[in-house]
């Protein structure tokens, strides 16, 4: 089941979609202390396409893999980069794509440079905007980047005993999942899968959830058991049923997987 799950992910198109819950994107870890680290993005100003990297090797080798990511992806030979060293860089862009319809920003945190992206995305005529990519020079370098937290979301939607930060055994690693108690949620993937990190909004209340991802194609509903005693939750939607456990309250902490998964 899940198997399947993360196939559906991995073909699905922009962010990957999959498990009912993979369908879900994630944490809002910021920089660390990492001395000479860096983080780039790449962004096609014609098609809105881009690409992400991240390392220690030097600027300009990290900000050409985020440009050689840019143009895989569809970005041709437009693709920009804006890189950073020791922090975050985030692009955002128009959810319906239009040339030029996109901002870029850099931050000592992920959530930081997310916004003056969304910022800067709206100034340039943007609506709907969304981050697509906001690596960390201090993010694992096997993993994909996650997302930040998105806006939006409705204040006490969520019952309090889903807030904080969860993991699925899967694949040899873990996917991990956050729910804020505004209610909005962020997946990713520490796996060997190359499931892309989303986020969107989720609202949950006695034992019946509702999901929705705002960058990729996926709505979910379906029907959860909290286990106090496990500090567990049983999750049950459209591609079945999977037991999801805590890591923390406080969603401040991602606990490592084994095994390498994807490059961007």
């Amino acid at each position: 089941m899940w198997r399947t799950m993360a196939a559906v992910l991995r073909a699905g198109a922009a962010v990957g979609v999959g498990i009912w819950l993979a369908v879900a994107a994630m944490n809002a870890r910021p920089a660390g202390a990492q001395e000479f680290g860096f983080a780039a993005v790449a962004v096609s100003p014609s098609t809105l396409e881009a690409g992400s990297a991240k390392g220690t090797t030097t600027q300009a080798s990290v900000g050409l893999l985020a440009l050689q990511y840019c143009q895989e992806s569809g970005g041709g030979n437009d693709c920009k980069v804006y890189s950073v060293m020791n922090g975050c860089v985030a692009v955002a862009t128009q959810s319906n794509p239009v040339p030029n319809h996109y901002g870029c920003g850099t931050g000592p945190t992920r959530e930081g440079a997310a916004a003056e992206a969304l910022a800067g995305c709206a100034k340039a005529g943007g609506i709907d905007c969304f981050v697509q990519q906001s690596p960390c020079s201090s993010d694992d370098v096997r993993w994909a980047s996650p997302l930040p937290l998105p806006p939006g979301g409705k204040p006490g939607s969520v019952d309090p005993n889903l807030v904080g930060l969860w993991k699925l055994n899967v694949n040899s690693g873990i996917w991990v999942w956050q729910i804020s108690v505004n209610g909005t949620y962020t997946f990713h993937s520490e796996a060997p899968d190359n499931t892309l990190p989303h986020n969107g909004t989720f609202t949950a209340s006695n034992g019946h959830y509702t999901l929705h991802s705002i960058v990729s194609p996926w709505d979910d509903l379906g029907t959860y058991t909290y286990q106090a005693s496990a500090g567990a939750v049983v999750m049950t939607g459209k591609l079945g049923t999977g037991t999801w456990y805590r890591i923390a309250a406080d969603p401040g902490y991602v606990e490592p997987a084994s095994e390498p998964a994807s490059r961007r």
